[in-house]
């Protein structure tokens, strides 16, 4: 298994993932724009673990930025393919983007978890993080 970047071309493979592991049925082409954007982007990474023949999962992470602590980043997603599940490729990621982040200079990872996402909650408590705040996600659509 490798770690690696994102390429344009991991899309499907991303989109299945996506739909597979996470249960968000975003069309092929809007995958592929994203994908687009995010490797054009600032301080983003979207880094893919494959074995050769396919895209097992993905992380990625951006920069989150406050006036009331040190810098951090943000795991915005950590996906891995249901049939891969349970074989390190998640702890593979999570390290890649952890040592991303300490590299960039951040104080921490942080992220947002659904509460109904059980096994990702204990996979990230097992990884050392700890739950500061529950918190409501809200969003505002145009």
């Amino acid at each position: 298994m490798q770690i690696r970047d994102v390429l344009a071309e991991d899309a499907p493979a991303i989109r299945q993932i996506n739909r597979e592991a996470l249960d968000y049925d975003f069309p092929l082409e809007d995958t592929a724009a994203q994908i687009s954007r995010i490797i054009k982007a600032p301080n983003v990474v979207l880094f893919v673990a494959d074995d050769g023949t396919e895209v097992l999962g993905y992380v990625q992470l951006s920069d989150y930025e406050n006036t009331y602590h040190r810098p951090l980043k943000n795991l915005i997603t950590l996906a891995i393919s249901p049939r891969h599940q349970r074989r390190g490729v998640g702890r593979a990621l999570l390290a890649a983007g952890e040592e991303w982040a300490r590299a960039d200079g951040a104080a921490g990872v942080r992220l947002v978890t659904g509460a109904n996402r059980v096994h990702a909650r204990e996979f990230y408590a097992a990884n050392g993080y700890v739950v500061r705040k529950e918190q409501t996600n809200l969003i505002k659509w145009w």
